[in-house]
């Protein structure tokens, strides 16, 4: 696929994770509340995942199956989260995914950040179909699907396993032709 481009925004910067990185990973997705919002993020977060994870990024985009970025405030250069895209080629669609350490949360930069990656999945990728899911319980994950533009899709019941618990999940999603329509007006 070649390099993964660098995106920014008016206050961010999405770049390609460093294992330089992999210490701010731990300190921020190691935080029980970012845990608590996510279904993939381990607590406690172990020595040694973060290099793991990050490690795995440039195999998975030059194989097409996904594209992850540190989320960096412009000013300050500080890692402040993740976000990505899991791609599936064929149906020409992606899952967005995210995550934002707890000190930044409220203050619109998942917002920014996921309205960058869907411009970039829609004008560099091509995909068709963006969609998003949360835990029911995750308030804020949702709004910000909703604040970027995607419909709400439904709710799928026990759709996870958290914790040993079944979870409701909604789900949300964006089409290319509404992406461009909500550009246009």
């Amino acid at each position: 696929m070649g390099k993964q481009p660098i995106i920014e925004t008016e206050r961010l910067i999405l770049r390609p994770f460093e294992l330089s990185d992999s210490k701010r990973v731990q300190e921020l997705s190691g935080d029980s509340k970012v845990a608590e919002t996510t279904l993939n993020i381990p607590h406690p977060y172990e020595d040694g995942i973060a290099e793991s994870w990050i490690s795995t990024h440039k195999h998975n985009f030059n194989s097409g199956k996904s594209i992850t970025y540190a989320i960096v405030i412009k000013d300050t250069k500080e890692v402040i989260g993740a976000i990505g895209l899991t791609i599936n080629k064929i149906h020409r669609k992606a899952e967005l995914g995210y995550w934002i350490g707890v000190p930044y949360w409220k203050n619109g930069y998942c917002t920014e950040a996921s309205q960058a990656i869907i411009e970039f999945g829609f004008k560099e990728l091509n995909l068709n179909r963006i969609y998003a899911r949360a835990m029911d319980s995750n308030i804020g994950s949702w709004r910000v699907m909703e604040k970027v533009g995607m419909k709400y899709e439904g709710t799928r019941r026990q759709d996870a396993i958290k914790n040993g618990v079944p979870v409701d999940l909604k789900s949300y999603a964006i089409l290319r032709e509404e992406f461009y329509r909500c550009r246009a007006d």
